[in-house]
């Protein structure tokens, strides 16, 4: 599994950044993407991108509050 940190801030860069590395993706495939939990509600456009690309993907909190995961995992073509 892949593990991406797009830091603190979600920018236009970090989703274009993200768009490549996804595009290596085999079906099946998970990657995990860590954001700071307080921009999470910057998530929209990564969200967006990986219903795009083809990904299933899982959002949760972390249990201290300070992160967001989402684990994302391309589906098969259809």
């Amino acid at each position: 599994m892949e593990i991406i940190d797009l830091g603190s801030a979600v920018t236009r860069e970090d989703i274009a950044h993200l768009r490549d590395l996804l595009s290596g993706v085999k079906p099946g495939e998970e990657v995990r993407i860590i954001l700071e939990a307080a921009d999470a509600h910057e998530a929209n456009d990564l969200f967006a991108l990986l219903r795009r690309e083809g990904f299933d993907y899982q959002p949760k909190g972390s249990g201290n509050g300070r992160r967001y995961y989402v684990t994302a995992r391309r589906l098969p073509p259809r």
